[in-house]
């Protein structure tokens, strides 16, 4: 995937932010570790603790040409604006005979809310249903984080159900939402 690029227009700042994305590579590790450390991203979401050894491995171990011939499962992207990084986009193939993903994602804190990744997710979204076999991509999130669910329903990502207990985070049983983007539905869209 080449970088893609996007403007967001800023009215706040009256300046246009520039959002691209691209495949993350071994060197990132070390922000993609830094911004897992984050609250922010952290709050809603139970990640595994990585040694930055582990994370670099497991970034290097990507291959995203694999993702275009059908193969491998898990992909991440670096989400900039502006030129400068600030956040990730992760995809896990769960099943490629169907056509089955999930995608997760994450902003730095000082780029929450800012739109960005609505773009960056679009611009994804655009390329896997355009040039990749993935049919079903769900996306979940926890049901107190209302900015992840808006960035779902601006790509227009439908609700699906609740998701009660579903995973544990900080000792507590959370509930999440199910939502899932038909590669039918968005070729229709366009």
């Amino acid at each position: 995937m080449a970088i893609a690029e996007k403007f967001l227009s800023d009215t706040s700042a009256q300046r246009a932010i520039r959002v691209t994305l691209r495949p993350a590579i071994a060197s990132d590790a070390d922000l993609l570790w830094r911004w897992r450390g984050e609250w922010t991203v952290r709050r809603h979401q139970p990640l595994h603790e990585l040694s930055l050894v582990q994370l670099r491995s497991d970034v290097a171990s990507q291959r995203m040409a694999d993702l275009y011939r059908s193969r491998g499962e898990k992909f991440q992207w670096m989400v900039s604006a502006n030129g400068e990084p600030v956040g990730w986009i992760t995809l896990v193939v769960s099943n490629w005979e169907h056509g089955l993903a999930e995608v997760g994602y994450a902003l730095a804190n000082e780029f929450q809310g800012s739109g960005v990744m609505t773009l960056a997710l679009g611009q994804l979204l655009e390329d896997l249903f355009h040039h990749t076999k993935i049919e079903r991509l769900e996306a979940r999130c926890a049901v107190d984080n209302q900015p992840s669910r808006r960035v779902l329903e601006k790509n227009g990502f439908r609700y699906e159900g609740l998701l009660r207990g579903y995973f544990k985070l900080r000792g507590t049983r959370v509930d999440n939402l199910l939502f899932a983007h038909l590669r039918q539905d968005y070729l229709t869209r366009r």
